[in-house]
This record gives structure tokens, C-alpha cells and sequence, in this order.
């Protein structure tokens, strides 16, 4: 983890579930030659993994602009 620019936060995945329960998913969806992608709130943001090891983040719709 590194320090946040100004105006983000820190998330720690570790603290929400389990990294490698996810990333069994992400490996299982390659042996079988399929995309995946898991979606999943933690603090109001939305996370999404996908099986080509990309991570999303986004912010919550009602965040101040």
C-alpha cells in the first residue's frame, strides 16, 4: 500500500475478504479459458476484479465533486 494522493483514501483489501479465495476465482476462469469479473462494495466504493488482473475502483455515486 502506498500513500494516498490528496483527497483519496486507503482500502485494504485484506480487510474485506479473502485475497485468495478471490484469486483462486481469477485462476480457475483462466484454466478453463473464460473472463471473469467480480464485483463487490467495500466503504461505498465499487471494486471490480476482472481475470485479466485488472483492478477498478470507483468512487461512490454521491461523492461531493
Amino acid at each position: 500500500m502506498i500513500e494516498p494522493a490528496a483527497d483519496q483514501t486507503t482500502l485494504s483489501l485484506y480487510e474485506y475478504m479473502n485475497p485468495d479465495a478471490l484469486e483462486d476465482i481469477i485462476e480457475a476462469s483462466a484454466s478453463k479459458q473464460s473472463d471473469v469479473e467480480v464485483r463487490f462494495t467495500i466503504e461505498d466504493y465499487l471494486v471490480t476484479v476482472r481475470s485479466n488482473h485488472t483492478v477498478l475502483i470507483y468512487e461512490p455515486l454521491d461523492a461531493p465533486q
